[in-house]
């Protein structure tokens, strides 16, 4: 029956000590090298709760019940059957039906669990685990959790502390459930009895919940290794052949440890399972065994004790991994040929069996046999001996037949696995374009030039790559660049070398339209074309300052059409025209009779339309904007916001983009 405590220890002095880095199990295998059968080993029970000899400061909750407050535990097989919010982790020791328990932290550091441990030996070292984990989720207590943080205190009866508190720090929850194992170590020097207790230096609230699963005590010591014929030995069995004669030996030594260096004792043991029923081999206590008659399926193991006083308890021997000793067993030849997709002449095949793994086989090596068809004995490939193996046709044609044969300690060889590898000769080609170079405009391309050097009679190759189609390459399709054109045998060809030539497609010439220009008289304007092409040619009209460059100056008396033809190096042109427009000076007339009859009623300036961004406007004589018109498109009439402007004389400003300056004057409306 589960005994429960109320009073809380108060241990909250050694707060302070506790600066002792967490102890993985990984970090304690460094100084504990090998460990002996658990003393203690709580998992909680199986289908029906247990708490083992533990007791317990906090208050139980039974199946059913729904918990109030902080400081309960409970015992269930899943962390959520404790609280639904919490993970979704089954106990650690993996047995349908496996129970944890589960503790909910008091509003108060202090004690959650205490359990004696007894019988064990004086001056000896043994080990303490535990798993352990979080049972929060990561995202149930917002930004502020209070994680678990417990600390182990190894106590004497009297209550005094046999060694350091050990703590794991901070028990951080996680997204997805985790079990973690935390342990440390500890001399029991002249005394067989300890309490171990388990301290929350962390007050409860939101986090500060967690899940134990398998406590276990157990020896701990140097690590012990057996050494034995290495080529008899595979993972964890020893193998051995009918009818050898000479005895099975195995030897163990203690790695690098002053404590068991002096009055070490050793027990060699039998199993017939390897994992319990271990029974010590009489007068077996050296730390060498012969084994004349092996039994096939046997294990073996040594255990050690600091002292032989020690020895004769079995709970304070540590113990090497266990071996088992077994009987090779004969094999069989694999009659079964694979046959493999076929593979050209000058390519290559991976075979790649799995490994043989027959029962009682053992260790083995492989060694790769080739059947060249040739009516001889296959033959050993030089070096092939891995399980898997490269096959190269080296330009072989035809059927080959590999096989891959194992061969045993015992020197038995046997077949695993024979392949059929069907070598096809590979199909040349040849190919040579008619010519290397295309403009973009060009018409379709028929292609030709290549050639098959062997294959059947009559086989017609195939062009392709990009721009091809039904034969012909086309340079709008492909597209400005080189591009690589591909001659093959026809599809279904298995084995074939193709062929590629480069052809380059030249742009047609990136040429813009230019916008006409214009000049007045004795002025001159550059003719700028945009274009990508490296030669110019200008037509012959007279003006030009330059006929074969790309930019050149215009000075026509008159307006005149110039016509450049654009080339680049493939020989692709285009051309393109220019006017340029020689504009007559100006008239600006002085004088218009706005009055109605028709003859001179507007004030129209010849020409102006043709003077590009044009802008007029007209003064009274106080200033004031009267008219203003860009382009001029319709004269003016006289008026001023619908109204006849009286008789006088009026002053306007004309400016263009084609003026050097502004032009200036008057002008007079009369009746």
């Amino acid at each position: 029956m589960t005994r429960v405590r109320y009073k809380l220890s108060n241990y909250l002095s050694w707060l302070g000590a506790l600066s002792l880095a967490l102890l993985t199990v990984g970090d304690s295998l460094a100084q504990c090298g090998s460990l002996g059968d658990p003393i203690v080993n709580i998992t909680f029970g199986q289908d029906e709760a247990d708490f083992g000899e533990g007791t317990t400061t906090y208050r139980p909750v039974l199946p059913g019940q729904s918990p109030q407050g902080e400081g309960w535990y409970t015992l269930v097989t899943n962390v959520n059957l404790a609280l639904a919010s919490w993970h979704n982790l089954r106990d650690h020791t993996g047995d349908t039906g496996g129970m944890m328990v589960v503790f909910n932290a008091d509003d108060y550091p202090g004690e959650f669990y205490r359990i004696r441990v007894s019988g064990l030996c004086q001056n000896t070292r043994f080990r303490f685990s535990a798993w352990i984990a979080n049972a929060n989720r990561a995202e149930e207590c917002g930004g502020n959790p209070i994680p678990p943080n417990v600390r182990f205190v190894i106590e004497d009866l009297d209550g005094n502390l046999v060694s350091d508190p050990y703590s794991t720090g901070n028990i951080y929850a996680t997204t997805s459930p985790q079990w973690r194992e935390y342990g440390f170590e500890f001399d029991t020097g002249n005394q067989t009895e300890f309490d171990l207790v388990l301290i929350n230096d962390n007050p409860g609230g939101c986090g500060n919940d967690l899940a134990i699963d398998d406590i276990q005590f157990r020896p701990c010591g140097p690590l012990i290794t057996l050494a034995m014929d290495e080529a008899l030995k595979q993972a964890d069995t020893l193998f051995f052949c009918d009818g050898a004669t000479a005895p099975i030996l195995l030897s163990g030594s203690i790695v690098d440890d002053d404590s068991y260096a002096a009055g070490a004792a050793y027990q060699w043991q039998i199993s017939q399972n390897g994992q319990s029923g271990w029974v010590d081999i009489r007068g077996e206590q050296e730390n060498e065994l012969a084994i004349s008659t092996p039994v096939h399926n046997q294990w073996y193991r040594l255990t050690a004790a600091a002292t032989a006083d020690n020895l004769d308890s079995l709970l304070c021997r540590i113990s090497s991994a266990p071996i088992r000793i077994a009987r090779i067993a004969p094999q069989v030849n694999n009659p079964d040929i694979q046959e493999t997709g076929p593979i050209c002449d000058d390519g290559s095949k991976s075979l790649n069996p799995l490994e043989y793994t027959g029962a009682g086989v053992g260790p083995i090596t492989y060694q790769w046999l080739l059947d060249e068809g040739d009516g001889n004995v296959p033959r050993e490939i030089p070096g092939a001996t891995s399980g898997n193996y490269e096959f190269q046709a080296n330009g072989m044609v035809g059927i080959a037949r590999l096989q891959r044969q194992a061969i045993n300690v015992c020197g038995d060889r046997f077949v695993t696995h024979t392949f059929a590898v069907e070598v096809v000769e590979t199909v040349h080609t040849r190919f040579a374009l008619p010519q290397q170079a295309v403009c973009a405009d060009d018409q379709p391309l028929l292609l030709s030039g290549g050639v098959i050097d062997n294959g059947d009679a009559g086989m017609q190759g195939v062009y392709s790559g990009n721009g091809v189609s039904n034969g012909y390459f086309y340079p709008d399709m492909a597209g400005i660049g080189s591009h690589m054109i591909t001659f093959s045998p026809p599809s279904g060809t298995l084995c074939f070398e193709s062929s590629q030539a480069i052809i380059t497609v030249y742009d047609t010439i990136y040429l813009e339209q230019m916008l006409p220009m214009v000049m007045l008289p004795g002025q001159s304007v550059t003719l700028r074309p945009q274009t990508n092409a490296s030669q110019f040619s200008w037509s012959n009209q007279p003006g030009l300052d330059s006929y074969s460059s790309q930019y050149t100056i215009a000075s026509p008396d008159e307006t005149t059409t110039y016509t450049l033809t654009a080339s680049n190096a493939a020989g692709c042109e285009k051309p393109v025209s220019v006017t340029v427009t020689v504009l007559q000076n100006l008239v600006v007339p002085n004088s218009f009779t706005p009055n109605g009859d028709g003859v001179n009623d507007v004030w129209e300036i010849d020409g102006l339309e043709e003077y590009p961004n044009n802008f007029i406007q007209v003064f009274n004589r106080w200033g004031t904007l009267v008219f203003s018109a860009k382009g001029y498109s319709a004269p003016w009439d006289g008026q001023f916001n619908g109204t006849q402007l009286p008789v006088g004389t009026y002053y306007y400003t004309l400016s263009s983009d084609i003026l050097m300056q502004p032009l200036s004057g008057s002008v007079s409306i009369l009746r």
